[in-house]
């Protein structure tokens, strides 16, 4: 290593001339924008010639950086001259190296025989002689103590002599105190903080049986010194072609640790250690992980020239020194004795690629040219506002990690210079070697090798925009072959191959879809589940800032994100602008949100509060009657456990029971859905290509099954939930729900005959007083509404739970606390069935009273909804106070919502959601459909179960009477 120099400037003139070729074809470069800064992937290519005389050439940035810039406090910078490559100090001057700062201060030193008036505070320095052996790197400590002002600059100082000698020596260094690498000799101190560096040289060394051989990591810590330290770039290059010959060692002590720790995330806190510096570190060797590797790889770039990719690339030696820059050509990378495919665009697939098989005689032939010395970097040149510029190229090493073999690009590590070949040479001094005119010689020279056996640059062409590029990815994956067991022959064959490949892909809808829709769906979603927690917190009567809250927001959020994820799937799917992976990243976990909120809603509609209000009132005498339209009921001589209550339960009975086949009853048929969507598949399917196609093709089908139905429903179907408001009426009992202590529903089905309890032909004649009568089911005089939305009062709740106590009491066995509250009860056969009557006729009677507004201190007033309260199904304007409620006319039916009825288009979009999923997953529209129908059939029977034990303990009717 030369320093601070990097290659002989006459050696670079063949590739000036070069690039001047280059520069006037496709890397024609207009005047530089100095406002136009590059970004660690993307470069301004300037023209070396254009370099004027106080700068130099970046290699890392491809431009012309002045030397003499003058920084505020900083005078000593104007002093630095350009040295091609880099900046030095002129002759006669000191170089010091400040913590913190790129290049040395330079501060001019007096010599004994100089006659001129010097003003440095460094004490004269003796000339040195005409053929040094060392420069000396020390701390300008050293050389403070001797002079009798303290110099300002504190840091590293460079001397052509050697500061413990006063008499110009510069051929000795006492390796006691110093190192020698070399022309240099460096103090011990400046390299005790890169002194762990030997650890990984030291783990590399006896991890061999043969130890004592040659390793390329015996003068890391030197490098990093002069590279973290120093500012060198040439060290800078070498320590990156250390990091690469190491396969990109993740060690704390590998020579990458520098390079990740400033370029690959902020959180790789682990591999810094004390003497580095956290600065942003040239080259540039890693991308960062995350979104920001799937936004580059989708990236697209205007292409200099439409017949062809345009690349470039650099090749460095080990020891960081330019071997060559120019266009690239994929021959560079090619092993097989045959030509290696151009980079004309959209090349056909029968000459994008070639392979063959490579014996260890010809890949040993091929470590010895390479001789671990081409490390390779490749650019795009495309154009950008009429620049032409150059993008490094990211590199996909498969077997690097096991995220790099994974489908998710945001998980890959990629990196910007690479291997074709490499070798871990044997140290033969310790072994007796064959001949070098003997073959098994070759066998002898390597202790490993490792090469790429599968090169694939990979490329996107967009369909509407044919000038344009995605930024192209290379694909390496190499082969270790380990020639020191003794079982390795020059004849082995190994595989290679190198392809060049291309996607035409249509950009642009699948983008909009997932950064603006998606978002817009999302955020949709939390504005609705947060409305939908607020009308549920008005009706609970409870605070915002409770758990209860933020466990209702949550699940409310689970079903709105579970919509928006399905929509976007569909709009995915409607574009075309799918793929596989994409859909099950937005199907699965939207199925599972869904499954979780359609399972609570259920199970909450399943356990509401329920009451069955029977108004039949007993018939006063049965003696001489045979038809009575103004009685009440037949006399019988049955007997009940309550003495005023004479009328049957029959009534009560059946319509529990219709109540139960109604809460299973659905709008749709999922065995009709499932037939007529495997008929319109098998017609369609030859019609379809891809997975995507077919998946847009059941979603299409299902869902315009299923509008069919509803429609065909609507329009041939009877309402359910009229005729069983129909059935209240006839059989004259209200049902009184309630989902939330302030919210629920009333069905009012009081006889306008006022009793139901009769025989045939009374019936009958009710039935046709029914038919010359107007309006009078209502609540209302003069209305037929019987469907109502209730906000009770706040004390209605309270009281009805006091009623309920003392059955509730005698379920526990606390039959003594019972009678605390009932002295009235009559000892019998059964007590537990005589304090069900009791309770059953007090809550009966109590709400009774309520409905007919008979009690003080417990009253409602009847309304209408708005059409804004109809539309977001809430309650703006309510009247309810602790003795107050309000009874809201509902015309919709919406009691349905505690149904399957109501709830229809969850479990339809649930089905919907496991349908695509499982044909994701098994690609059978067959399984996918069987097990749509099996859920359907799980949830009908999973949900009658909770409705009949509910029905059952909130109605005190025997489970036993339920069907």
């Amino acid at each position: 290593m030369s320093f601070p120099g990097v290659t002989n400037w006459c050696s670079m003139l063949p590739w000036i001339s070069l690039l001047i070729q280059i520069a006037n074809c496709s890397l024609a470069n207009p005047t530089p924008n100095p406002a136009q800064l590059p970004t660690p992937h993307t470069f301004r290519f300037q023209n070396p010639l254009q370099c004027l005389k106080n700068e130099f050439y970046n290699l890392n940035l491809f431009d012309c950086v002045p030397c003499n810039e003058v920084v505020p406090g900083d005078g000593g910078l104007g002093k630095l001259q350009p040295d091609k490559f880099s900046c030095k100090c002129p002759i006669g001057h000191l170089s010091i190296y400040e913590r913190g700062k790129t290049w040395p201060t330079c501060d001019e030193i007096c010599t004994p025989d100089r006659n001129d008036n010097c003003t440095s505070v460094w004490l004269p320095q003796p000339r040195p002689s005409s053929q040094c052996s060392y420069r000396y790197l020390n701390s300008t400590s050293v050389f403070a103590n001797q002079l009798p002002v303290h110099p300002l600059i504190s840091g590293i100082i460079l001397t052509r002599t050697n500061p413990s000698n006063s008499g110009g020596d510069c051929h000795s260094c006492e390796l006691g105190h110093n190192f020698r690498y070399q022309d240099f000799c460096l103090a011990s101190t400046l390299l005790r903080p890169y002194l762990h560096y030997n650890a990984f040289w030291q783990a590399t060394t006896n991890a061999r049986p043969d130890s004592g051989s040659p390793s390329h990591f015996g003068d890391l810590k030197f490098v990093a010194f002069f590279c973290l330290t120093l500012r060198n770039d040439t060290a800078c290059q070498q320590l990156a072609n250390l990091c690469v010959l190491s396969h990109f060692s993740l060690e704390k002590h590998s020579p990458c640790s520098a390079f990740l720790l400033t370029q690959v995330s902020d959180v790789v806190m682990k591999y810094a250690h004390s003497g580095e510096q956290v600065r942003s570190l040239q080259p540039f060797l890693f991308y960062k992980k995350g979104r920001s590797t799937k936004e580059l790889l989708s990236k697209t770039l205007q292409m200099t020239d439409r017949q062809e990719l345009r690349l470039f690339s650099t090749t460095f030696g080990l020891d960081g020194g330019l071997k060559r820059w120019g266009a690239f050509h994929p021959e560079m990378l090619n092993m097989c004795p045959q030509a290696a495919p151009n980079l004309r665009v959209a090349l056909p697939k029968q000459e994008s690629q070639v392979s063959c098989q490579l014996a260890l005689d010809r890949l040993i032939d091929l470590a010895n040219q390479r001789a671990n010395d081409e490390f390779l970097t490749v650019y795009l040149n495309f154009s950008s506002n009429w620049q032409f510029l150059l993008h490094q190229l990211p590199v996909l090493i498969e077997n690097l990690t096991p995220e790099n073999q994974r489908s998710q690009p945001e998980e890959w590590q990629l990196v910007k210079r690479f291997q074709l070949i490499s070798a871990a040479p044997r140290d033969n001094r310790l072994h007796q070697t064959l001949p070098r005119y003997e073959d098994g010689h070759k066998l002898q020279l390597y202790y490993s090798l490792r090469y790429a056996e599968d090169i694939e640059l990979h490329y996107t062409l967009d369909r509407d925009q044919p000038d344009r590029v995605g930024l192209p990815l290379i694909r390496l994956r190499y082969r270790h072959i380990e020639m020191g067991s003794g079982n390795a022959s020059l004849s082995q064959l190994y595989p290679f191959r190198l392809r060049i490949s291309y996607e035409q892909v249509k950009r642009g809808w699948d983008r909009l879809v997932l950064e603006v829709a998606m978002p817009l769906l999302l955020l949709l979603a939390l504005a609705a589940a947060v409305f939908r927690l607020q009308n549920l917190r008005r009706r609970r009567k409870t605070d915002l800032c409770q758990l209860s809250s933020l466990m209702e927001l949550l699940l409310q959020l689970a079903g709105s994100v579970a919509y928006a994820l399905l929509a976007t799937a569909l709009l995915l799917l409607l574009l075309q602008a799918s793929s596989p992976r994409l859909l099950k990243l937005l199907l699965y976990p939207a199925s599972g949100l869904q499954l979780l909120f359609l399972a609570a809603q259920l199970w909450r509609s399943s356990q509401l509060e329920l009451f069955l209000i029977d108004w039949e009132r007993p018939r006063s005498s049965c003696e001489g009657q045979r038809l009575n339209l103004d009685s009440s009921s037949l006399c019988s001589s049955v007997r009940t456990f309550v003495a005023e209550s004479s009328v049957s339960a029959w009534r009560v009975l059946f319509t529990a029971n219709a109540w139960i086949r109604l809460s299973v009853s659905q709008r749709y048929s999922t065995l009709g859905q499932v037939f007529v969507l495997i008929a319109g598949y098998q017609l369609l399917e030859r019609f379809t290509g891809d997975l995507g196609l077919r998946c847009c093709l059941i979603a299409a089908l299902y869902l315009l099954t299923y509008l069919l139905q509803l429609i065909g429903h609507r329009l041939l179907v009877a309402n359910p939930l009229q005729k069983f408001i129909d059935l209240c009426s006839l059989a004259n009992i209200s049902l009184f729900s309630l989902t939330e202590p302030g919210f629920g529903y009333y069905i009012h089905g009081r006889s306008p005959h006022g009793f139901a309890d009769t025989d045939m032909s009374s019936m009958i004649l009710q039935l046709q007083r029914t038919q010359t009568m107007s309006g009078r089911r209502g609540l209302l005089m003069d209305s037929d509404k019987q469907a109502y939305i209730i906000l009770p009062p706040r004390n209605l709740h309270i009281y009805l739970e006091r009623l309920l106590l003392p059955f509730q009491r005698s379920l526990t066995g606390s039959l003594s606390q019972t009678l605390l509250y009932q002295k009235d009860i009559v000892p019998s056969i059964d007590g537990q069935m005589e304090r069900t009557s009791i309770a059953y006729a007090s809550v009966n009677r109590f709400f009774c009273a309520f409905i007919d507004h008979a009690i003080k201190d417990m009253d409602y007033i009847i309304k209408e909804k708005s059409f804004v309260e109809q539309l977001l199904n809430c309650e703006i304007d309510n009247y309810i106070t602790e003795n107050k409620g309000t009874f809201y006319i509902d015309d919709s039916f919406g009691f349905s919502r505690v149904l399957l009825l109501g709830n229809h288009l969850h479990i339809f979009v649930l089905e919907l959601l496991l349908l695509l999923s499982i044909f994701l997953m098994t690609s059978n529209l067959l399984i996918a459909a069987a097990a749509a129908c099996v859920f359907n059939i799980l949830l009908r029977q999973v949900f009658r179960h909770w409705v009949r034990r509910n029905v059952s303990r909130k109605t005190l009717i025997d489970e036993r009477f339920l069907l």
